[in-house]
């Protein structure tokens, strides 16, 4: 014989339309502190968790691949610029922007993904650069040299006289 606990409604501050990433966390905690018996609750909270890691590897992968790595060879080599790039940085910050409409909630976690994406991005953009470890480990900076804030806006490019003196994550 099944027994089931009464059903309670729980009011959410944000349903997934305006916040995803914050719903997907907000069932996992409710699954989690209600135990539903007529569920599997333990690993349906164990999927919602990783979708949320998701979102957040998501928008970790597009800080890194395209704008930080695009952003950096921009930057360092400014005769190879290209149509191409510019596409791609300016997909990348339309994507972020689109991503973080999904789920606001992922904003504060935007400086600490930049730090750990600039890290690959700085190896990828050395190596499409033509240049070995030692190289890009002397010329390009082991951080993101841009706060998460200036490399979504979309009038930042790196080596214009502009913002030479803005942007940079001191």
């Amino acid at each position: 014989m099944t027994t089931m606990r009464a059903h309670t409604t729980v009011s959410s501050p944000a349903g997934p339309e305006q916040d995803y990433y914050a719903w997907l966390l907000q069932q996992t905690r409710v699954l989690r502190s209600m135990r539903p018996v007529f569920l599997d609750w333990e690993h349906l909270a164990e999927e919602l968790e990783a979708i949320s890691r998701s979102e957040e590897r998501n928008l970790g992968s597009l800080l890194e691949g395209l704008l930080l790595e695009h952003l950096l060879k921009w930057e360092h080599q400014p005769k190879k610029r290209s149509g191409s790039w510019e596409a791609s940085i300016n997909n990348s910050r339309d994507k972020i922007a689109e991503l973080l409409e999904e789920s606001p909630s992922l904003r504060p976690k935007l400086q600490s993904l930049l730090n750990k994406a600039s890290v690959r991005a700085r190896r990828k953009a050395g190596a499409e650069m033509g240049l070995r470890q030692r190289q890009w480990e002397r010329r390009l900076s082991a951080t993101s040299p841009w706060s998460a804030a200036t490399v979504r806006n979309p009038e930042f490019w790196p080596g214009r006289p502009e913002n030479d003196a803005n942007g940079k994550n001191s």
